[in-house]
């Protein structure tokens, strides 16, 4: 169900990224399902439909879909990057369980970028936690985008995560009953 990979970026990128990754302009914007009254915290979406959003440009998000693509996640033929949201978190801004898509077409790939604490916690659909990963800097966590989880706040200091969505099929396929054809003569 959910699969962990520890040690996959070498230590001196690890620790590059988590410097780079905090002075990332953010906002205090995010919500999952944009319920602010639940659960409210700190994040920038870095790309959407493989283009890079209005912050400069960032390499890691780019090596990093790569890696995903041609090593990490071969298997899944990956291809299309639906979104890189950077999340961040402090200390009693407590995470909501939530679904990164609402179909079991897309694939999630989280990365523990910066900070000591704020475990990655899988849920049930009634929202009981069925299992806890610790926060590890430079962790990914891979797991299918309908399943429920919740990032938890940190003990101290800033968390901040990337949260990346995968189409496991073609967009072809997954927008085709939203696409009219074009009318031949």
């Amino acid at each position: 169900m959910t699969k962990v990979i520890d040690n996959y970026f070498p230590d001196w990128m690890v620790d590059m990224i988590a410097m780079d990754l905090e002075t990332i302009p953010v906002k205090y914007s995010n919500s999952p399902y944009a319920d602010f009254e639940k659960s409210r915290f700190f994040g920038s979406m870095l790309m959407l439909d493989d283009k890079f959003m209005d912050l400069p440009y960032y390499w890691f998000v780019d090596y990093f879909n790569r890696c995903m693509y041609n090593d990490v996640c071969k298997e899944y033929n990956l291809s299309h990057c639906h979104r890189v949201l950077l999340n961040g978190q402090l200390p009693n801004q407590i995470g909501c369980n939530h679904t990164d898509a609402d179909s079991e077409d897309y694939l999630t790939v989280l990365y523990h970028g910066s900070g000591t604490s704020g475990d990655t916690v899988m849920v049930d659909k009634e929202g009981n936690d069925i299992e806890r990963i610790s926060f590890k800097k430079g962790r990914l966590i891979i797991f299918n985008s309908s399943h429920w989880h919740r990032g938890e706040c940190p003990d101290e200091g800033y968390r901040v995560s990337l949260g990346a969505v995968y189409p496991l099929k073609p967009i072809q396929e997954l927008y085709s009953p939203f696409i009219t054809p074009l009318a031949t003569s």
